[in-house]
């Protein structure tokens, strides 16, 4: 039997005859501005089609043949799928209770115990079978619990970890994998990714989710590590966060598979007497590339992570003009990798000072910003070297820019001065900046 949960007004446009439900009830119980807004109508295109009048947007069918519509204005998305039976019959078919709230009559109503769950912001089933309706729900239970800031008591751990097993030995039954990406997408760009990832694994998520990853857990490394690799990993995206609170998706996702490739190239060196990983950030790379493609992740963003795994190991230069040319031969992959490189470091033992050491050298290099073009055109080259159109111009151009990097060029005047300085003593070598007076 529902039960009134609390008197308020929904602040939002309610179509005729349809009840809004679901998570935007959640988030403004939690205090939450939501953007997600969900309807149960007993004709959801009537409904769909009338708040597309009122709201504008673009209306577009998610699942037609399960009466799924959904409206796009603005920042807000609206979701309207078929009221079947009674509201009540509705809510019991949820995910959680948290989850199953409606609102009618000035009214929020929700199923016994949700009352409790909002005091202690927790997370609790509305019934373990219906994790086993949509194979998602335990996935997006993880991600819930870290972008809202809830519990996951023990009893919702435990069906979470039931559920997994089922998942093990069922893959068939995994969801498809555009909405897996979502959600793990959403876990990463929440402020609490690193314990949502710790659940994940002590749930048995990792392994039908994420199971590259899965091979770091308990994974010793010795040397300045004093985490296995895993427990090094969740320290790297925690430290990552802690440093940069608004990382793109693209950093995140590096932090998380950085180490991917060391399962595959531990190796005892007696030499040393500890394991070594040589060539994993290669092999990490490729992992992570091809576990991001699986998962339908966009192909920039694929390339991009892929760039960062293999240069984290990267080390930044000490001499100034140096580092200038370091970064800008990494220009596209700023400020991801400095940040990614300081978070590794945060991550280990006896050498935490060093991320300090990158950040500032990071800053200090960077207080000139990177030039983004040469000072002359091609035209102005070919006509200052006589030069025909070829190989030669391109060549000029990247060695005057290279010199503009490092600060020997700074004017016009003076990128001319350098052309024809390089034309008689570097022209002929691979694309660098001779030595010259300038």
């Amino acid at each position: 039997m529902l039960r009134p949960i609390a008197h308020r007004d929904f602040p939002f446009y309610t179509p005729k005859g349809a009840i809004p439900v679901g998570g935007a009830l959640r988030d403004l119980l939690l205090g939450k501005r939501p953007w997600d807004l969900d309807f149960a109508a007993p004709d959801p295109v009537r409904a769909a089609e009338e708040a597309q009048g009122h709201l504008g947007g673009t209306l577009f069918p998610l699942d037609p043949e399960r009466g799924q519509y959904r409206l796009v204005t603005g920042k807000l998305v609206l979701d309207f799928s078929p009221l079947e039976g009674s509201l009540e019959e509705d809510l019991l078919g949820r995910d959680f209770r948290l989850n199953a709230l409606a609102w009618k009559g000035g009214r929020v109503w929700g199923l016994k115990g949700v009352e409790d769950d909002l005091r202690k912001k927790v997370l609790v089933p509305v019934q373990e079978e219906n994790l086993y309706h949509d194979h998602l729900r335990s996935l997006r239970a993880v991600r819930l619990a870290a972008s809202l800031g809830l519990g996951l008591p023990g009893k919702t751990r435990n069906a979470l970890s039931r559920h997994a097993r089922f998942l093990r030995g069922h893959p068939e039954a995994l969801p498809a994998r555009e909405r897996v990406r979502e959600e793990l997408a959403r876990l990463l760009l929440s402020p609490r990714a690193a314990w949502g990832l710790h659940v994940l694994e002590r749930v048995g998520l990792l392994d039908p989710y994420l199971p590259e990853l899965r091979l770091l857990v308990g994974l010793e490394q010795g040397g300045v590590h004093h985490l296995d690799a895993w427990r090094h990993t969740l320290s790297v995206v925690f430290h990552l966060l802690w440093l940069w609170p608004e990382a793109p998706l693209e950093a995140r996702l590096a932090a998380l598979f950085h180490d991917v490739g060391k399962p595959l190239t531990r190796r005892f060196d007696p030499q040393v007497g500890r394991f070594r990983f040589l060539g994993h950030a290669e092999v990490g790379a490729e992992m992570a590339k091809a576990a991001l493609l699986w998962l339908r992740f966009p192909q920039e963003a694929v390339e991009k992570v892929e760039a960062l795994v293999r240069r984290h190991m990267d080390r930044l230069p000490d001499e100034a003009k140096a580092l200038r040319r370091f970064l800008f031969r990494r220009k596209d992959l700023l400020p991801h990798l400095v940040y990614l490189m300081a978070a590794d470091r945060l991550g280990t033992r006896g050498v935490e000072e060093e991320a300090w050491g990158v950040l500032e050298a990071y800053q200090k290099a960077l207080s000139q910003p990177l030039p983004t073009r040469p000072l002359l055109s091609g035209q102005e080259v070919m006509a200052l070297l006589s030069l025909r159109p070829g190989p030669l111009v391109g060549k000029a151009l990247e060695a005057l820019l290279l010199a503009q990097v490092e600060g020997r060029v700074t004017t016009p005047e003076e990128a001319r001065a350098y052309l024809l300085y390089w034309k008689g003593h570097g022209a002929d070598t691979p694309a660098g900046t001779p030595d010259h007076p300038y």
